[in-house]
């Protein structure tokens, strides 16, 4: 799993049938780093089937890899990458780094 910000969405015409229907997100993976710790792009972008009704702007949970399609409407699809949760907040020791009310 990862986490990642929700940039944009993906619309494809042309698809195969178990993917229509199906909203695709552009997921900006973050990372953190530094002292003191902060959330910061990792530079890596990926396209995921969203199963929770995340948005652009988001910090999201993404599962990739086998494990993306083990949920009730990613069983049948092929999907490298899916979000399974919308992030409140991070925090790393003491610091909170992310808080989706500020």
């Amino acid at each position: 799993m990862f986490i990642g910000k929700v940039t944009g969405t993906v619309v494809a015409s042309q698809k195969i049938p178990t993917v229509v229907g199906k909203k695709l997100l552009l997921v900006e993976a973050m990372t953190i780093k530094g002292e003191p710790p902060t959330l910061q792009s990792s530079g890596r972008v990926a396209v995921a089937v969203d199963t929770v009704g995340a948005g652009e702007g988001e910090m999201v949970i993404v599962t990739q890899g086998s494990s993306a399609r083990l949920t009730d409407m990613t069983s049948n699809v092929p999907t490298d990458a899916v979000v399974v949760g919308i992030i409140d907040a991070i925090q790393a020791g003491e610091q909170e780094l992310f808080n989706k009310e500020n």
